[in-house]
């Protein structure tokens, strides 16, 4: 990681952020007014940015301010996007056409976990919209051009607030097999084997272990995600009931270490 405003990494090693909120939101002005050095910007090295991540995110919030809720939702999703309404759904074709409401929700995220090589990204935060608030969970995936896009979008309501906080904490997966100048072996040249993201341009290396079992029960719709370099994935569940399940794992000490893990309870009179 580089910068000294933004984030910073800890002496100790670990790889830790505490971006300013406000300064973040500065950072994804800039981003989004300049599209011509955007497009000028030298092909990314596969390594963490949870910067980067924190600006998207907050980019994200103030374009549902400024433009309208679900424009922002569409216009920051990728084409394979999931959402659950309580059913799981492609966000594009559920988006398509519907419109905003009069007063669009508010959000900020406090949590951010990113893989090693910055292919995907988790955030977790809070939201506040006119009926109510709640916390939510977003997983993003960096192109080949550099551009956050999420791809996975759920929360759920709460009956008391989130805390306020001050600056979002970021957080990189350990990368399983070292570094070589800040770029993790897997996609050195003794690699190339490996299949390629067409989405990311990356190579997809093998887990470092198997994910977890969780337990699933019969009917259960559930798909597994992950990182081009397998040190972050998670597993989205929506059980025959609508009720739902969201955990998310980094590769961190040798192990997996659960970063997140949401339970959504069954909607009554939730559509099948």
């Amino acid at each position: 990681m580089s910068g000294t405003i933004v984030y910073r990494q800890a002496r100790d090693g670990r790889n830790t952020v505490r971006a300013s909120i406000g300064i973040a939101l500065a950072l994804a002005a800039v981003l989004a007014s300049s599209p011509a050095d955007a497009r000028r910007r030298p092909e990314l090295r596969p390594v963490a940015n949870p910067g980067a991540v924190i600006a998207a995110e907050l980019g994200f919030a103030q374009e549902a301010k400024d433009k309208g809720q679900w424009t922002a939702f569409r216009d920051n999703a990728a084409k394979d996007a999931e959402m659950f309404v309580p059913r799981r759904v492609n966000a594009r074709d559920w988006l398509k056409d519907r419109a905003n409401p009069p007063a669009a929700m508010t959000w900020q995220p406090q949590v951010v976990w990113s893989s090693c090589d910055g292919s995907y990204a988790l955030t977790k935060g809070a939201w506040q919209g006119p009926k109510g608030t709640g916390y939510f969970t977003t997983v993003w995936r960096r192109n080949k051009k550099g551009d956050l896009k999420w791809v996975l979008d759920q929360g759920d309501t709460l009956a008391k607030p989130l805390p306020q906080a001050d600056f979002v904490d970021g957080n990189v997966a350990d990368c399983k097999r070292g570094a070589h100048g800040g770029v993790p072996p897997m996609y050195l040249r003794e690699h190339k084997d490996w299949p390629k993201d067409d989405e990311t341009g990356l190579r997809i290396a093998p887990l470092p272990a198997a994910l977890p079992d969780t337990q699933l029960p019969a009917g259960a719709d559930s798909r597994d995600g992950r990182s081009d370099d397998g040190t972050l994935a998670w597993r989205s569940t929506v059980m025959p009931d609508m009720a739902r399940r969201f955990i998310a794992w980094a590769w961190k000490d040798g192990a997996w270490k659960t970063v997140v893990d949401s339970r959504v309870a069954a909607p009554q009179g939730a559509a099948q």
